[in-house]
């Protein structure tokens, strides 16, 4: 067998063996119309993160709080989970409209002008039972918040 087929098939396999290591329990992250669509047919309410490549306090967000063992499981079981990065101009579908995510965003955050970054949004389209947490929350913070709105 010639050298460079033994070190592509090498890389392969330690390939294969890093992505198999991928934790099962992590969050399955959608984007905004991919997540409708599923919550819809699912009949679940959505976690909606709201966040921005250059901001810290969403890294941390999503670095420390979204891979907690204490907030992955919750987050699963009991919505669909998507991103917005509002300062992407991406359109999704409701009903038979194309709206920008700026204004998906004021439609879930009615009353607020502006969302700050990082945000957490529990959002229930049918039922416009929309909770709004501005800011980094720790894992059990976050925790917390969810089985508050679960119990609604």
């Amino acid at each position: 067998m010639p050298n460079n087929m033994k070190k592509a098939i090498f890389f392969l396999l330690i390939s294969l063996l890093l992505f198999s290591f991928k934790d099962p329990d992590a969050i399955k992250w959608h984007s905004l119309t991919e997540g409708l669509e599923i919550a819809r047919h699912e009949n679940k309410p959505i976690l909606i993160f709201v966040y921005v490549n250059w901001c810290d306090k969403c890294q941390r967000m999503d670095k420390k709080v979204f891979t907690s063992k204490e907030v992955m499981p919750l987050i699963n079981e009991n919505f669909i989970a998507v991103k917005i990065n509002p300062e992407v101009d991406s359109v999704y579908f409701k009903s038979d409209k194309v709206l920008k995510r700026k204004v998906f965003l004021g439609e879930v955050t009615p009353g607020h002008l502006a969302i700050s970054v990082p945000s957490t949004v529990f959002y229930r389209e049918k039922e416009d039972e929309n909770v709004i947490m501005n800011g980094v929350q720790d894992p059990t913070e976050l925790k917390e918040n969810i089985e508050k709105f679960l119990k609604k």
